[in-house]
């Protein structure tokens, strides 16, 4: 019985022994390269909206991308650095689309990782030949200024108003979302601003107001702050 138990341990140890090896075995991926499908080095796309594409790895588990400008040796601007991981189902992307650019010079690239090893950077330079008026830039946030926070009002007719400097670029409008309840959820009422000044009649309750500003290319502000009222009216 004892030489039986003895034998059976080392079993035992050698199934073991082989699952860790298995489970902490890693594929070195440090000789391989990510290979860029497009855009190829000096590249000319013409429009502002561009994929990024590249053929994937097996062994990898990551991919870091990074676009400069107008080079990473003498970049001005880091415009992405971003990770695409592999999902729960095991898929990964091989590309990254509708990158918004201004028309110049760039350099991308992208390197494969897991979690031992990574690949030498891929790179290729190219260059954006789109729109040359595109508006990229946001509005600025909007500041609420009437009613004030914490105001008491006993009138029904409720003038809003805020200030936000205008950008340069397309034309800018602004937006006032109302609601009933301090989480947002209950949305009394919105409405477009016109010269950043908005009029509407309310009940008595106790509301909830912010404003964003959108423009004519697509881009919109963060929220303003949100500002508490009550209506009492006699």
């Amino acid at each position: 019985m004892r030489v039986l138990y003895t034998i059976t341990l080392f079993a035992l140890f050698l199934v073991f022994s082989a699952s860790c090896e298995d489970i902490l075995e890693v594929p070195d991926i440090s000789g391989q390269r990510v290979e860029l499908v497009a855009p190829l080095n000096n590249t000319v796309v013409n429009q502002n909206t561009v994929n990024l594409t590249w053929n994937g790895l097996a062994d990898v588990d990551a991919y870091r991308i990074q676009v400069a400008l107008p080079n990473f040796e003498n970049a001005a601007q880091i415009i992405l650095d971003s990770l695409i991981v592999r999902d729960t189902l095991g898929q990964i992307d091989t590309g990254l689309e509708r990158l918004l650019l201004f028309n110049g010079g760039y350099e991308w690239r992208i390197k494969g990782l897991n979690s031992g090893f990574e690949t030498p950077f891929t790179s290729a330079i190219f260059s954006v030949n789109g729109d040359e008026n595109l508006d990229l830039i946001p509005p600025n946030v909007p500041t609420p200024t009437a009613p004030s926070d914490g105001a008491s009002l006993d009138d029904a007719e409720i003038n809003f108003a805020w200030t936000r400097q205008d950008v340069s670029g397309t034309a800018e409008r602004d937006s006032i979302f109302i609601f009933e309840d301090e989480a947002l959820q209950v949305l009394e009422t919105k409405g477009l601003g016109a010269n950043k000044t908005y009029t509407t009649n309310l009940a008595d309750n106790t509301y909830f107001w912010f404003v964003k500003a959108f423009d004519g290319a697509g881009n919109e502000s963060s929220a303003s702050e949100v500002f508490e009222f009550t209506v009492t009216i006699p």
